[in-house]
């Protein structure tokens, strides 16, 4: 199934440990329209900048997929609504970063490294009605 023209659910689905371990890896219709919209928002506005496919190492995640993968109690993996994405260093990650801030709607971006691993996460949620004020 397409999410948007250059990515699938297969691409936020596809996961090396729910294989070995036989967890179940099929999201809920919700999910499926979270993950459209983090596509619509951001990943395909980056894909059209970087004009080259990209890469997403982890998307979605069932609940028990994200406690096999170690993942944090509230991951926003686990509604469809961030992905990891491959990056060949961190400057291209923090181009990337600098991009999306300036262009996209997102919740978070976080540049990861684990020895010799590095990706980004984004996130970005529907209905986003977050109002803040400084004023005391």
């Amino acid at each position: 199934m397409k999410l948007t023209q250059h990515f699938s659910l297969a691409e936020f689905t596809r996961s090396a440990t729910a294989a070995q371990k036989g967890i179940d890896n099929v999201p809920s219709a919700t999910a499926i329209g979270n993950m459209r919209h983090l596509c619509e928002r951001v990943l395909e506005p980056l894909r059209d900048h970087v004009g080259h496919p990209i890469t997403i190492t982890s998307g979605y995640r069932s609940q028990r997929l994200n406690k096999a993968v170690g993942g944090v109690d509230n991951s926003q993996h686990m509604a469809g609504e961030a992905a990891d994405l491959a990056i060949s260093s961190l400057r291209q990650g923090r181009e990337w970063m600098e991009w999306i801030m300036d262009n996209c709607e997102f919740d978070q971006l976080i540049l990861e490294k684990a020895g010799s691993a590095i990706w980004l996460h984004v996130s970005c949620k529907r209905n986003r009605n977050e109002v803040f004020s400084t004023v005391k």
